[in-house]
């Protein structure tokens, strides 16, 4: 810092108050003490730099939000109509109780709904599409036969001949009279042109960016989300491009995985979507109109469901959690899908734990890579996993994006989050669990079909580790951080 001495006064002087006032506000945050001295170091090696990397990557948006006036007042004002939403489905949460109580099903609910106050609900009808073609076939159907209203939410959009389609759609539904809103991330979508996206607007739609201030850079809106007349919702893994349906250039297949609701549950895809949308527009759009119609025997009937979701700005992390309450709690087995694994400590050593008890653990991630950073820290992961037990799968026949988790034939996952750090710690993620068998099992179905086009890791293949690859390795998982 010698290098400060050469600076006039009145530059030094208000760049040391800035410094000393970041330095004491990390400490005070009483953050985990390698979090604090990496920040700290950081702060102390390069100055102005770790300034400017703390502001966009550092600070702790939990407490910032908490402090947000309008965000609680909204906040608030979503908890009072859910509430009214939640107590017409009551029936649901009382047939899980009586499904699964007494078993980690119901605590695992239960932590779901007391971090992000999501609670159980239920679909009329759940399909599960593991590939790009059926996922996009079945959209655009259903975005031609909407009739209200077309809510939109994906951290990707590219401007190729699928998103022209489904362009075209829009636009010939705004004309009809349908209101369409349709919110991107605007990092995720920067390379693309947004011309024919933006034309919607003249004719009645609406667009918007979503996370597009420089304090926000580093804390992306990864959540993919249509809500189609508060009767149809569509999450899971598929981002929108023609690269999602064929491959593309870069890979012979695009292996992801989405699913298609219908009923209750829906509702808490539209109460996610209307937070976002709100936050840039300032318009509210969780109010009856949007939320889906009161059913009759639907609580009763349908299948049990409940979204689960977090951000940056939360402080429990509940979706991270919620895997770890799967996975610390499996009796038999729990398969996991990400195409990336850079994991936090917490559910890294929750894996480790289960395979240790005797639980069936898999996990497998792309290996054939999109981007060669976060693949190569992932092997420094898997040493102490295959030792513990767990079987980990690279799938060999084009890239595998999905992201799911399957637990004792009983519950599955299906949603956004990756297992790394930034999906777990940073990024807005969402997960649809399902509390039924028959769902579990047509994905643990998927999964053995694609140990057939995988490779199985092994401690020899560790172990042929070049000494270069490994420090390579392990030098790309400290920039896991921001990659």
């Amino acid at each position: 810092m010698q290098w400060l001495g050469f600076l006039p006064w009145w530059i030094l002087v208000p760049y040391l108050v800035v410094w000393l006032y970041v330095m004491v506000t990390l400490i005070m945050e009483d953050r985990e003490p390698a979090d604090t001295l990496a920040w700290a170091f950081a702060l102390l090696l390069v100055p102005v730099l770790g300034i400017v990397f703390y502001y966009i990557a550092g600070r702790d948006w939990a407490t910032i939000t908490e402090k947000k006036k309008w965000m609680q007042d909204y906040l608030a004002q979503v908890q009072d109509v859910l509430k009214s939403f939640f107590a017409r489905n009551a029936a649901a949460d009382r047939r899980l109780r009586e499904r699964f109580g007494g078993t980690y099903v119901e605590r695992l609910s239960d932590t779901m709904s007391r971090e992000d106050g999501l609670g159980v609900v239920t679909a009329d009808r759940a399909e599960i599409f593991p590939t790009g073609e059926e996922k996009f076939g079945r959209l655009k159907a259903d975005l031609a036969a909407a009739q209200r209203f077309i809510h939109v939410q994906y951290f990707i959009w590219e401007d190729d001949e699928l998103t022209d389609a489904l362009t075209e759609i829009l636009k010939e539904r705004v004309q009809a009279g349908v209101q369409v809103r349709f919110l991107y991330d605007y990092l995720g979508s920067k390379h693309w042109d947004k011309s024919k996206l933006e034309a919607l607007v003249p004719l009645g739609g609406k667009v918007a960016k979503d996370v597009v201030s420089l304090s926000h850079m580093n804390y992306r809106d990864h959540r993919k989300i249509v809500v189609i007349d508060g009767d149809i919702g569509y999450t899971g893994g598929y981002n929108v491009g023609q690269e999602y349906v064929d491959g593309g250039e870069r890979f012979a297949v695009w292996r992801d995985t989405h699913v298609r609701v219908t009923g209750q549950v829906v509702g808490e895809l539209e109460a996610l979507f209307a937070a976002r949308w709100f936050d840039q527009t300032k318009e509210d759009v969780l109010t009856d109109e949007y939320l889906p119609a009161p059913s009759s025997d639907g609580a009763e009937t349908g299948i049990l469901c409940q979204v689960v979701a977090q951000s940056v700005e939360d402080k429990w992390n509940s979706s991270r959690r919620a895997h770890m309450v799967a996975v610390g709690n499996a009796a038999k087995r729990v398969w996991i899908q990400s195409p990336y694994f850079i994991p936090e400590v917490g559910l890294y050593d929750t894996m480790i734990n289960a395979a240790l008890s005797g639980v069936d653990v898999r996990f497998m991630m792309t290996g054939v890579p999109d981007k060669k950073v976060p693949y190569w820290a992932a092997w420094t992961y898997f040493r102490p996993l295959l030792k513990a037990g767990v079987k980990i799968y690279l799938y060999k026949a084009g890239f595998l994006h999905s992201k799911t988790l399957t637990a004792d034939g009983q519950i599955t996952a299906i949603g956004t989050m990756n297992m790394d750090i930034r999906s777990l710690r940073l990024h807005k993620e969402l997960m649809l669990w399902m509390y039924d068998e028959g769902l579990a099992k047509r994905q643990e179905q998927l999964f053995e079909e694609d140990i057939a086009n995988s490779h199985e890791v092994t401690l020899m293949d560790v172990d042929a580790l070049s000494r270069t690859t490994r420090f390579r390795n392990s030098f790309m998982r400290l920039l896991s951080y921001f990659i």
